[in-house]
């Protein structure tokens, strides 16, 4: 049986439309929840289809008049097509969602039996009487948050993107990130780092993102591995009656011993982006020696003294105490039937992690690890020199020796965001096709945005998340592809409608089209870098520690004039236009600069 989850804040919904009807008398009333509906009997199934035009995450109340005994079910879908589908799907470990109600003659409310993700529900009546159907309620729950970020330009197709991947976040924001609530349920390492940033430039909210670190923190085993979701410290919605009894397995063993290496990545990366996003040092002393440990245990994965070999394929060489196996995996899907693992990727990502774990211990005062570390580091960028960089062309690679023609577009956003030049590696990855992953594309179009292809990533942006506008969606999908495992739907191919990776333009548009990013912890210092192309304005609101910063930019000719409201707390800010000049304000107020 649902019950409400007291970390969250819940909200009544009501149906915005019926979507569809079979010997339904007049159910248009139960849109708004003003009035009742009949499902006639003795016909056959009678049913309804409502739509709440919106990801709801929490459970049904169906109140219904039964005139004889009746057979109710209820059918709970992010899709209208699946919300009526009857046949099973192709994956194992993942089920369509159904409550099903045996009921007497008389007066009933019906609750959804556990946690349900939907936009859709499917109400079906086989009963040899009418039954009326009262009401039709969701009861929607989030994390206590306030609207506080937004964003607006001259191109509507991006305004729409942005609201998509703004309500996909929030969707995401339960009693941790979850990074499907209609499917896995589970805090991921990996996107976590996408969903933190979005909540951050959406919310500014501290406490859930904190919690989250905790919960991949208390996930660690004593080797130093961290699995690849955060089960173990409490970040998963199963096997409780009132959470997720649908996925058989999930999370089960398999998941707790998952180890993805760039997750693990991303954990020491992720709490470095913590710090620099909400200035909260107070969280050192109590993730450090998990982070040191996690450091550790990667590069132990790895020998340095013969460059480039791995153990990788070796899962039963890497053992806890206990003797547990773990399966060691780098997550580069080049597509749904092919697992394709770029080293090269993951070695960059190495080099990030080591970067990130170099700052922390400086900020803690542990000089002794922030030393270690960088030695650690040299030694990998030397071994990524001579081992993994195609030696006519220049670009790195996805495995030593590799050919020119079979480089993967994994590699260069790694290498961008670590910090080198990789201008063959972009020039090719901008002419490929786009990763069917969310984290992938968020991490290929961070590149972008930081090297000044402003116009590719917006046309990227455009094409990937126009797509799921083009289907009607009201939030961000995890994969695009379908034909996996003889798929006729997209679901049969395991995807999730609403997937917090799949969400990064809530926070790409502000942080690159307008151009808000910090430049010291907590937005002490900031940097407004507006990046128009071809809009004619942008403005964003974005959250800071201190108070929320309004940045509007407008384009007249070739004048552009920029509007920043910002808050008392922040030093001073540095003002990029588009042509590198910059200019430089002093502390919090009301600034007009035209340029």
């Amino acid at each position: 049986m649902f019950r409400k989850n007291p970390n969250l804040i819940y909200r009544t919904r009501f149906p915005q439309r019926i979507t569809e009807s079979r010997l339904a008398l007049s159910p248009l009333p139960l849109v708004g929840g003003t009035g009742s509906a009949v499902l006639l009997g003795g016909l056959g199934e009678a049913s309804v289809l409502a739509d709440f035009d919106r990801e709801i995450v929490g459970g049904l109340e169906l109140s219904l008049t039964a005139s004889a005994p009746a057979h109710i079910r209820i059918d709970y879908e992010e899709d209208a097509e699946l919300a009526k589908r009857r046949e099973p799907l192709a994956c194992s470990w993942y089920t369509l969602v159904t409550d099903e109600y045996d009921v007497e003659a008389g007066d009933h409310v019906l609750v959804s039996q556990g946690r349900r993700g939907f936009r859709f529900v499917n109400i079906s009546v086989t009963s040899e009487e009418n039954v009326r159907i009262n009401q039709i309620k969701a009861i929607d729950g989030t994390w206590n948050f306030k609207e506080r970020g937004s964003f607006r330009c001259s191109d509507d197709r991006l305004n729409r993107i942005w609201d998509i991947s703004a309500a996909t976040t929030k969707a995401c924001m339960q009693d941790f990130y979850e990074d499907g609530v209609k499917r896995d349920g589970l805090l991921w390492l990996g996107d976590y780092r996408i969903t933190f940033l979005c909540a951050d430039y959406l919310t500014g909210d501290l406490a859930l993102a904190r919690k989250c670190l905790m919960m991949m923190r208390d996930s660690q085993y004593e080797c130093g591995a961290i699995p690849a979701c955060a089960a173990r410290g409490g970040g998963e919605q199963h096997h409780r009656d009132d959470g997720i009894a649908y996925m058989p397995r999930i999370p089960g063993d398999g998941q707790n011993r998952w180890v993805i290496l760039n997750y693990m990545c991303d954990y020491i990366k992720g709490i470095d982006e913590y710090i620099r996003m909400t200035g909260d040092e107070s969280i050192l002393p109590e993730i450090m020696e998990s982070a040191e440990k996690a450091m550790d245990y990667l590069i132990s994965l790895t020998d340095l003294e013969t460059p480039g070999k791995w153990y990788i394929d070796d899962y039963k060489a890497k053992r806890d105490e206990n003797g547990m196996n773990f399966t060691i995996l780098i997550d580069c899907t080049m597509n749904p039937k092919n697992c394709f693992e770029s080293y090269g990727a993951l070695l960059f990502e190495l080099i990030i992690a080591s970067d990130a774990l170099i700052r922390l211990a400086n900020k803690s005062g542990n000089t002794a690890l922030a030393e270690r570390t960088a030695v650690t580091r040299a030694r990998l960028e030397e071994h990524i020199e001579t081992h993994y960089k195609e030696p006519t062309h220049g670009q790195y690679t996805d495995h030593k020796r590799q050919k020119f023609c079979d480089i993967s577009q994994y590699v260069t956003p790694q290498v961008i965001l670590a910090g080198k030049d990789e201008e063959i590696g972009m020039e090719r990855m901008m002419r490929s096709v786009m990763p069917n992953l969310g984290f992938s594309q968020a991490w290929r179009l961070e590149a972008m945005f930081k090297k000044g292809y402003t116009a590719e990533a917006l046309r990227d942006i455009r094409s990937t998340w126009g797509k799921m506008l083009d289907y009607d969606s009201r939030t961000c999908w995890e994969r695009l592809d379908v034909p996996e495992m003889n798929a006729t739907h997209y679901y049969d191919a395991i995807g999730s409608f609403c997937h917090g990776w799949g969400a990064s333009p809530a926070w790409q548009l502000p942080a690159w089209i307008t151009g808000v990013q910090p430049t010291d912890d907590g937005f002490k210092t900031l940097r407004i870098a507006p990046a128009l192309d071809t809009l004619d304005w942008a403005e964003a609101s974005v959250p800071t520690p201190h108070g929320d910063l309004l940045v509007r930019v407008e384009r007249k000719g070739r004048r552009q004039t920029l509007i920043a409201v910002i808050p008392t707390g922040v030093e001073n800010c540095t003002v990029v236009w588009e042509d590198g000049q910059t200019q430089r304000l002093s502390g919090g107020g009301k600034y007009v600069l035209t340029h």
